[in-house]
């Protein structure tokens, strides 16, 4: 059955107020807007049917569009739903187990439903949940394999999909509505997240020595069964691609600004030279960072708040944020093979085993000391 509970915030406690029969079928309960939104009520998802109800209120029936090869004694449940609200209008998506959409709407004046519509949308994979974004997108929680997130093209106002109403069974009509799936026409498929759901088996391989054990999966069901090879690890996502003019030595990112949440310069090594790429909405060449591009470099890092050096074989270029900059000199025959730095303080190793060790002082100076 049925049953209304109201909550009594005077007494707080909740007040049982109703209750009615419901086809033993039923499996799920959609809430309808009420107030200024709506009429109220519930919508009872049961085998073949929708019914709204309300207390007080005569139950409006209506069937849902059923494929052509279902056979009759097969009954058809719902297993999602979501409820999109706009200032003006509110309408449901339901979907059946075999992943059929259906756009659901109310004719209603004032709090009295007259009408129940059901109308065929578009097929997607079986959801254990769906949700419509104000933004005009749909994401489906797939009940197997990948979720989908769906950019909505149209609302199914095409009269020509299969539609089935409250109003046909009030008039003794019961013929049975069917829909054939095609492809999609009111969503347009966007993008996929990543679901291993559900992982029927599994095997824990070493496929190379040395590296991290590898995960064998098998995931899914039906035709989006999919074998799957899982590593401990981040995933990345390639933004932009560079051409280099050579093979690089060693490569850094670098800030401008210690408080900046990202890194502006992308800085690349090569044998004679220095390349510097600017990381904004496209990743491009810089001529204006400061760093000396005539020379290989050995480390860059961010000194201070705002400064950054380039430590380089014949000394170490120091830049100021305001673009002055001084430079520091390696004996001659004796150039600098390694460097280490952290927030204010330098050291580099000259060839023959002498370190070179640098503060930054009170002024933002980098000065050596002995």
């Amino acid at each position: 059955s049925l049953v209304y509970y109201e909550l009594d915030l005077g007494l707080n406690h909740v007040v049982r107020k109703w209750s009615d029969a419901v086809d033993p079928t039923a499996n799920l309960l959609i809430a309808v807007p009420g107030g200024n939104d709506g009429p109220g009520g519930v919508l009872v998802c049961s085998e073949n049917f929708i019914v709204y109800k309300d207390q007080e209120h005569a139950d409006k029936r209506c069937a849902l569009p059923r494929r052509r090869d279902l056979p009759n004694e097969h009954g058809l449940l719902l297993v999602a739903s979501a409820v999109h609200r706009q200032r003006d209008l509110f309408f449901i998506i339901v979907q059946s187990e075999f992943g059929d959409l259906y756009k659901v709407t109310l004719n209603y004046q004032e709090e009295q439903v007259t009408e129940v519509k059901a109308r065929y949308l578009d097929t997607v994979p079986v959801c254990n949940s769906l949700c419509i974004l104000r933004s005009g997108f749909l994401f489906c929680a797939s009940e197997f394999g990948n979720h989908g997130f769906y950019q909505f093209q149209g609302v199914g106002e095409d009269e020509d999909s299969p539609m089935c109403s409250s109003a046909a069974l009030d008039e003794g009509d019961e013929t049975v509505v069917e829909l054939e799936p095609r492809p999609l026409q009111n969503l347009l498929h966007v993008d996929d997240i990543d679901s291993l759901c559900p992982v029927l088996d599994s095997k824990l391989l070493e496929l190379e020595r040395g590296a991290p054990p590898t995960i064998a999966a098998l995931c899914g069901r039906s035709a989006r069964s999919t074998l799957r090879m899982v590593q401990h690890g981040l995933a990345v996502t390639e933004m932009a691609v560079s051409e280099l003019p050579g093979n690089p030595n060693a490569v850094w990112t670098v800030k401008r600004n210690r408080s900046d949440e990202t890194d502006a310069y992308i800085v690349v090594s090569f044998v004679n030279a220095t390349l510097v790429l600017s990381i904004g909405e496209t990743v491009e060449e810089v001529t204006d960072s400061g760093l000396k591009p005539d020379t290989p470099t050995l480390s860059v890092s961010l000194l201070g708040e705002d400064s950054i050096i380039q430590v380089y074989p014949n000394g170490v270029f120091h830049i100021r944020a305001d673009g002055r900059a001084s430079e520091w000199k390696a004996p001659r025959g004796r150039p600098v093979v390694k460097a280490s730095a952290n927030a204010r303080q330098l050291a580099v190793a000259l060839a023959g085993g002498e370190i070179i060790y640098f503060e930054l002082d009170a002024q933002g100076a980098l000065a050596e000391v002995d």
